[in-house]
C-alpha cells in the first residue's frame, strides 16, 4: 500500500513534470470517471502545483479547481515524456502537456472540484509528518489524546492523529522507538509519544529520499550507498536484526493489519 513518502515524493515528481505547462490532452477513459466529465472540464486547464497532505493527492489548478486522488492499495501515479505510449491497462486519467504526462492508475479515489467547493475527507486528516511547518514531536504528542485502551500500533495508523504513517512505517517506527505495538497507549510516555513522531518523520523523508521506496535499514551487503530492506516488517520468523530473537507478526486493529515486532526490543 502507497504511504506517505509516496504521496510527497509525487508532489515533487509530478510538479515538475506538467506544473506551467497548459494541458493539450486530457483523457479519463476509466467509466467510473464518466459523470464527472474531468476531461471536458480540465481542458486547456494549467497545473499550478499538486501537494500532499498524507496519503492524499491534490491537483491544484490555475482555473481554482482542484483534482483529488487517493492511492489507497493500489493506485499509482507515473509521469512519462511527452508523447510517449503510454501503457493503456488499467488507466484512469492521464494529464498531457507539450512536455511530458503524467498519468494514475487502478483509482480508486478520483474527484475533481470546482473552485471553493470543500475538499472531501481533507478535513479529519490529522497534521502530515512531512508538512511544511510540521513538529513532528509535537505531532507524535497527539497520541496522549487517544483513546487510552487503544494499542499504539493501532493508533499510530490513525490518519485523524498523524498522517502519513501506513502499515510498513507503523512496524519500522515502533522497532526503532522500542515501543510493543500491542501497549494501551495509555502507557505512552511524552517522550515516547515524541520519538515515535520524529522516527516516523524521519522515516518517511528517508522513503522521499529513496524515490518512494520503503527501505529503512541498510544491510552489510548493500552496494552502491543503497539501503536494502526492513528492520521487522515482513521478516517474520527470522532474527530481530539487533538481538536476534525471532520476530513475531499478527493482525491489530478493526483492518487486521499485520504488524511485525521483536519481543525483546519492543517492551
Amino acid at each position: 500500500m502507497p504511504e506517505g513518502q509516496v504521496s510527497h515524493r509525487n508532489a515533487i515528481v509530478l510538479t515538475d513534470a506538467i506544473a506551467g505547462q497548459p494541458l493539450t490532452m486530457v483523457e479519463a477513459p476509466e467509466p467510473r470517471l464518466a459523470p464527472q466529465r474531468i476531461a471536458e472540464r480540465l481542458a486547456g486547464d494549467t497545473l499550478d502545483h499538486m501537494e500532499a497532505r498524507g496519503k492524499h493527492h491534490l491537483f491544484r489548478f490555475q482555473s481554482g479547481r482542484v483534482l483529488h486522488s487517493h492511492l489507497q492499495m493500489s493506485g499509482k501515479w507515473r509521469a512519462f515524456p511527452a508523447g510517449a505510449d503510454i501503457p493503456r491497462a488499467g488507466l484512469w486519467l492521464a494529464l498531457h502537456t507539450d512536455q511530458a504526462i503524467v498519468a494514475q492508475y487502478r483509482g480508486p479515489v478520483m474527484r475533481l472540484l470546482e473552485p471553493g467547493e470543500p475538499l472531501p475527507r481533507i478535513a479529519a486528516v490529522g497534521p502530515d509528518l512531512l508538512g511544511d511547518d510540521a513538529d513532528p514531536e509535537a505531532i507524535g504528542m497527539r497520541l496522549l489524546a487517544v483513546e487510552p485502551t487503544r494499542t499504539v500500533g493501532d493508533a499510530v495508523m490513525d490518519q485523524r492523529v498523524m498522517s502519513g504513517i501506513g502499515n510498513v512505517y507503523k512496524s519500522e517506527t515502533l522497532f526503532l522507538a522500542g515501543i510493543d505495538p500491542w501497549r494501551p497507549v495509555a502507557s505512552l510516555t511524552e517522550d515516547e509519544c515524541r520519538a515515535i513522531g520524529r522516527i516516523g518523520a524521519e522515516l518517511l523523508a528517508k522513503g522521499v529520499r529513496d524515490g518512494g521506496r520503503i527501505t529503512t535499514y541498510r544491510t552489510p551487503m548493500a552496494t552502491r550507498g543503497r539501503p536494502q530492506g526492513t528492520w521487522v516488517y515482513s521478516r517474520r520468523g527470522r532474527p530481530c536484526r539487533t538481538c536476534g530473537t525471532p520476530v513475531r507478526s499478527r493482525g491489530q486493529g478493526d483492518g487486521n493489519r499485520t504488524t511485525y515486532w521483536c519481543p525483546t526490543c519492543q517492551v
